[in-house]
């Protein structure tokens, strides 16, 4: 009998269980076999790919530098597997396609919310989710097929493997309380914020934005006094007027109403950011086309 020369699935699922794992008895455990069926099928994998995937000693097994290399690519070609198989499963029992989208936390601001509405009474048929997730998680999650696109600042990952489309840009404006001294004004030169406290966000939520803030402070002569740190803008917005804090924020999150707080535009040339979509290069997929389109018709609205 001739020896396959393409490895199956579930040896792929195999190796990933093990490559976690990292032991055979846990391994063969988690997926309901033998450990001895286990590593038959890890020695038949390691003859198909020409190249020792692990090495294993009485008390320990680890993965050779292949293996390391392997065990990353099976992960994805698991997820892109699973994925269309799901995505059949969806549309033979009428259910439609499916779509997954991650969002940076100021997707709310860019009409997000209303693309959602739109999409899902437009096409019913399409399962969509959306999970808010950083920048750099909505790069790995689309390396991995966990999600479709993201909608993310830069920066972006450049190696070719992504690809980034503009669909809009912010200036910067001040948020403050309403009772602030400064608040009477129109504009505020940023260097009269150089002795107050500010409400900011952790730079691995959003590194455009809180690299664009840096910058501007420091052009102005200072580095921000941050005194609170906080994920969610919506309870960055709540301290402000309890707390007497300021922040920067991109302009399109003076939509958001919030009792006590006002926004300001800066004076001057101020950096600004830019927002899109990140993609896989090359992809072309009908839901995902879809769902652009109708959020580019909507933010050109705007």
């Amino acid at each position: 009998m001739s020896q396959p020369t393409d490895a199956s699935v579930r040896q792929l699922r195999y190796f990933a269980a093990l490559a976690e794992e990292l032991h055979f008895g846990r391994a063969a455990a988690r997926l309901g076999i033998s450990q001895p069926s286990l590593t038959r099928q890890i020695q038949s994998l390691e003859k198909i790919v020409g190249a020792a995937l692990v090495e294993r000693t009485q008390r320990a097994v680890s993965l050779t530098a292949a293996g390391v290399a392997f065990a990353e690519r099976a992960h994805v070609t698991l997820q892109h597997h699973d994925r269309s198989v799901e995505t059949a499963r969806n549309v033979a029992a009428r259910r439609g396609e499916s779509l997954a989208i991650g969002f940076e936390c100021c997707a709310p601001y860019h009409d997000f919310p209303e693309v959602v509405k739109q999409f899902m009474a437009r096409y019913p048929l399409t399962r969509l989710s959306s999970f808010q997730m950083a920048g750099s998680e909505q790069a790995e999650a689309l390396a991995r097929n966990q999600i479709d696109a993201g909608f993310l600042h830069p920066p972006v990952p450049d190696d070719g493997s992504f690809t980034f489309e503009k669909v809009g840009e912010d200036r910067f404006v001040v948020a403050m309380p309403s009772s602030h001294r400064l608040a009477s004004r129109k504009r505020i030169a940023c260097s009269e914020l150089a002795r107050e406290k500010f409400v900011f966000y952790p730079r691995a939520l959003a590194p455009g934005c809180y690299d664009a803030v840096q910058k501007i402070c420091q052009a102005a002569g200072f580095t921000p006094d941050v005194v609170h740190e906080s994920n969610e803008i919506s309870v960055s917005l709540s301290l402000i007027p309890v707390a007497g804090v300021v922040t920067l924020y991109p302009d399109c999150v003076r939509i958001r109403r919030a009792p006590g707080v006002v926004f300001r535009d800066l004076e001057g040339s101020v950096t600004s950011v830019t927002c899109g979509f990140l993609r896989r290069s090359g992809e072309v997929a009908a839901p995902i086309e879809r769902f652009l389109k109708m959020w580019r018709a909507v933010k050109a609205k705007r």
